[in-house]
C-alpha cells in the first residue's frame, strides 16, 4: 500500500470498542488526519457470544454498537474530517484478523486502535494476540495506550531506529504523522546484535552514526526538521521512555523488525517497565 508521505495518511482505519483508550485513538487519529483530504473509516469488532452471556440480544448490540459508530464518526465531522462506520463480527480469537480484512478492504494506510479496551480487546491484551495486529496489518499501526491524547499534530516525534532494520518505513510513517512546522527527534536504539551462530556483536560507532544520518536525510528531504539524540546504552524501550520523557514528545514513532520487547510493552503484558507507564501513543511502521 502506497503513502504519500508529503501529505500524510489519506486513508486510515479506526478500530473501535468505546473505552476510554478508544475516545483518545479518535484524538490521536484526528491529530495524524489532515482534514477533507483524509478518509476514515471507523471499525467496530463485536462478539455476539460475550454479549448473549451478559444478557443481551443481538439487535440490542448492534444498536449499541451503531450507536457508538455514530457519535464517533460525528466527533470526526466536526473536526472537518471525512468518515463512515462499519460493524464487524468475530470471535475473540479474530479480532486482529477482522481488523487487518477492513483495513485491506478500505486501502488504509494507518490504522489506529486503543490498546486497553474490554470486550473484544480483551484477547489482544495476551501475549499471543498482541503481535497478531502488528503482523496482521501491512500498513502502519498506532497504537494509543492512554487516556489522553490531543487532535493537534504532533509537534514533537520521537523516531527510533535501529542498526540493521529497514528505516525508511519508519522514517516515512513519522514524516506522514507530522506537520509540516514538527521537529523529529531521531534515537538510535543501541543494543546487541545476535549473530546466525549465537553470537552477540554491538554495532561500531560509524554504523549507528551512518543510521541516524540516513534518517535524518530522509526527513529533511520531505522539507521537515531532524535533530539526532545522543542517548546512553541501556533497554531498548527504557532508552526509548527516557528520551520521550525528557523531550516530552506527542509521539513515538519505531519500525516493527527488531522490538519485539517494546511491542509486548507497548500492549501490558511487562507492567512493570516505564514505557507501560507512558502515555504516549506508539506509531509501529511495517517493513512493507
Amino acid at each position: 500500500m502506497g503513502m504519500n508521505t508529503s501529505s500524510g495518511f489519506r486513508k486510515i482505519v479506526l478500530a473501535t470498542d468505546g473505552s476510554e483508550q478508544a475516545e483518545a485513538a479518535v484524538d490521536a487519529t484526528i491529530a495524524v488526519s489532515r482534514g477533507s483530504s483524509t478518509e476514515v473509516r471507523v471499525v467496530h469488532v463485536w462478539n455476539l457470544e460475550i454479549h448473549q452471556r451478559h444478557g443481551q440480544g443481538d439487535v440490542e448490540v448492534r444498536s449499541e454498537a451503531r450507536q457508538l459508530l455514530d457519535s464517533t464518526v460525528e466527533r470526526f465531522a466536526r473536526a472537518g474530517v471525512r468518515a463512515e462506520g462499519a460493524i464487524r463480527r468475530a470471535d475473540s480469537d479474530h479480532v486482529a484478523a477482522a481488523v487487518a480484512i477492513a483495513a485491506k478492504n478500505f486501502g488504509a494506510d494507518l490504522v489506529v486502535v486503543g490498546s486497553r479496551g474490554l470486550s473484544s480487546w480483551q484477547s489482544m491484551l495476551k501475549h499471543s494476540v498482541s503481535h497478531q495486529l502488528i503482523s496482521a496489518v501491512d500498513c502502519p499501526l498506532l497504537i494509543v495506550r492512554g487516556r489522553t491524547a490531543t487532535a493537534a499534530p504532533p509537534q514533537r516525534v520521537l523516531l527510533a531506529v535501529a542498526g540493521g532494520d529497514d528505516i525508511v518505513p519508519a522514517a516515512r510513517a513519522a514524516i506522514a504523522a507530522c506537520a509540516p512546522e514538527s521537529l523529529i527527534l531521531v534515537v538510535h536504539a543501541a543494543q546487541l546484535i545476535v549473530g546466525e551462530q549465537g553470537m552477540a556483536y554491538a554495532e561500531t560507532e560509524n554504523e549507528i552514526q551512518a543510521t541516524i544520518a540516513q534518517a535524518i536525510k530522509l526527513i529533511e528531504e520531505a522539507g521537515i526538521s531532524a535533530r539526532a539524540v545522543v542517548t546512553h546504552p541501556g533497554r531498548v524501550a527504557d532508552v526509548i521512555a527516557r528520551v520521550a520523557e525528557t523531550w516530552n514528545v506527542d509521539l513515538i514513532v519505531t519500525g516493527s523488525s527488531r522490538m519485539g520487547e517494546l511491542l509486548s510493552i507497548v500492549l501490558g503484558s511487562v507492567s512493570r517497565d516505564v514505557l507501560h507507564a507512558s502515555t504516549r501513543p506508539v506509531l509501529i511502521a511495517s517493513g512493507s
